[in-house]
């Protein structure tokens, strides 16, 4: 009997314009977790995409399952096989509860659904690995980092034997990222594969038996984890290129500066009418990048809607450059100078079937009343950060839906960092982004920051937040639990912050924290 429960063989795929996957070879074998590795746009999603069905590759090519040719037309084909994918932009009916969602996900239910079967299951799967999910919300009213639980709990509730993950770490805290790779231990143990696509060299190091790098649509090799480096790694990956690491020195911060943005004792409701603010202070000064550690869920989201005024706030004071924004509208707040990279850009940020031009010109049209758009701007936000920053923007003409998640983030990057605002809110900026683009986005803070912009960075990555904070807080239900700065910082204390909201964070300042970009 073979030790392959995947086979492909000779996959390419090209779309208008481009050759996404180059006869491609590759093997997944049984009770494995194999990473994926490579640039954005190297070929990693495209290639699972056909896999699971959601793209047919170009004739010539075959997949195996159990050492058996198959065809693959549709999702459901891969699923019927064993066959489950969680997408970087989740598979998720907004308008349906977490129990609607799984069943939409199970074979053989029948003309009627046990709902309460069914979230016997999710309460199990959620309990196990603390998830904290509610099997009777509507999708709509959860954060980001439950929604990619609820997707988790769809493969391992559907019983797929192959399940496909698609950066799944880049929403997780760094404990619940550990409890993941616990679940990929007990898969592999029961004879589960897994494919682990992601851009965290040292997760893919700490858990994967395998590891292949693709590099423009073409494998490069695949080697075992036994013996191999993040140098190793980066080299395939890059090949002959460098890595930017960022050559911006960070300016000292002025004295006697003035806040920018003061936020008193806000308190502001979820979309369940919950409390997500509970009473939140924050204060940001021009020139300083401060940022915000936090399991996913915790009132990181409507913080900056708040400052937005994209969400009503119910109490406390919100002042922005001397002026009281509390009930400003969204426009105005604009205009004044507050930018946002959001947590979510495909849905968020762009519109999937405009091109990357269209969604570069988003938020001029404003200004220009009944003259036709200034297409020759919105092509310069993107030679700006191309010549100023090396960050490669995609081809104009393409649209957005045809895009890498990487490649999606760094359009909406370029827009809103061409913005020039005094104050930039930056949700997970790096999300999806490979080794090279990171580097180059942490390096374009930097600059925005000694330029004296003022920046709010949200991520659950705390090296990320060490590397490029001036200051850090933690919020954790809604409230700022404690702030810090990277060189006293101690990321025990931090992670039980993030968790329990409890810890001080000053009692062992970690000696690896710095303050300069990685």
């Amino acid at each position: 009997m073979t030790t392959d429960l995947i086979e492909l063989e000779g996959i390419s795929k090209t779309f208008p314009g481009l050759k996404a996957n180059d006869s491609v070879n590759l093997k997944i074998k049984k009770g494995q977790v194999h990473a994926l590795l490579g640039e954005n746009g190297a070929g990693k999603s495209t290639l699972m995409k056909i896999l699971y069905g959601t793209y047919r590759a170009d004739e010539g090519g075959v997949i195996k399952v159990d050492g058996k040719p198959v065809t693959i037309n549709s999702p459901a084909d891969a699923r019927a096989l064993g066959i489950g994918m969680v997408f970087q932009s989740f598979m998720l009916i907004p308008a349906f509860t977490v129990i609607e969602n799984v069943a939409l996900s199970l074979k053989e239910l029948g003309m009627i659904i046990d709902k309460k079967d069914i979230e016997r299951g999710i309460r199990e799967i959620s309990d196990k690995y603390k998830f904290d999910v509610d099997p009777n919300a509507y999708v709509w009213q959860l954060p980001i980092g439950t929604q990619q639980k609820i997707e988790i709990i769809k493969l391992v509730m559907g019983g797929a034997r192959l399940l496909i993950f698609d950066e799944p770490t880049s929403v997780l805290a760094p404990h619940e990222a550990e409890g993941l790779f616990k679940i990929f231990d007990g898969l592999r143990a029961n004879g589960y594969s897994i494919i682990f696509i992601s851009h965290k060299l040292n997760e893919v190091l700490a858990c994967c038996d395998e590891i292949t790098v693709l590099r423009q649509g073409k494998v490069v090799g695949s080697i075992p984890r036994e013996g191999a480096t993040e140098q190793t790694l980066v080299s395939m990956i890059i090949g002959s290129k460098t890595v930017n690491n960022g050559n911006w020195e960070r300016k000292p911060l002025a004295p006697n500066r003035k806040p920018l943005l003061e936020m008193k004792d806000v308190t502001a409701y979820n979309d369940r009418g919950r409390i997500a603010l509970d009473n939140m202070s924050v204060t940001i000064y021009p020139g300083e990048i401060v940022g915000v550690a936090g399991v996913s869920g915790n009132g990181q989201k409507e913080l900056g809607e708040v400052i937005q005024r994209i969400r009503a706030a119910k109490g406390g004071s919100i002042m922005f450059d001397g002026q009281d924004i509390l009930q400003w509208n969204v426009s105005k707040v604009k205009r004044a100078g507050i930018a946002c990279i959001p947590e979510d850009p495909l849905k968020q940020g762009a519109v999937r079937t405009m091109t990357v031009e269209e969604n570069l010109a988003l938020g001029d049209e404003s200004s220009r009343d009944w003259l036709p758009m200034d297409w020759g701007a919105a092509r310069a936000k993107a030679s700006y950060i191309t010549d100023h920053y090396h960050l490669k923007m995609p081809r104009l003409n393409v649209a957005i839906e045809a895009l890498s998640g990487g490649n999606v983030q760094r359009i909406v990057f370029a827009r809103e960092i061409a913005a020039k605002a005094k104050l930039l809110l930056a949700y997970y900026p790096t999300r999806g982004t490979d080794i090279n683009a990171a580097a180059i986005i942490r390096s374009v803070l930097i600059q925005y920051r000694n330029d004296g912009g003022a920046i709010l960075v949200v991520s659950e990555d705390l090296e990320e937040l060490l590397s490029i904070s001036d200051r850090m807080l933690v919020m954790y239900h809604g409230h700022n639990v404690g702030e810090t700065t990277p060189d006293q910082a101690d990321v025990n204390a931090i992670g039980h912050l993030m968790t329990d909201g409890h810890y001080d964070m000053h009692t062992e300042p970690v000696a690896t924290a710095t303050s300069a970009v990685a």
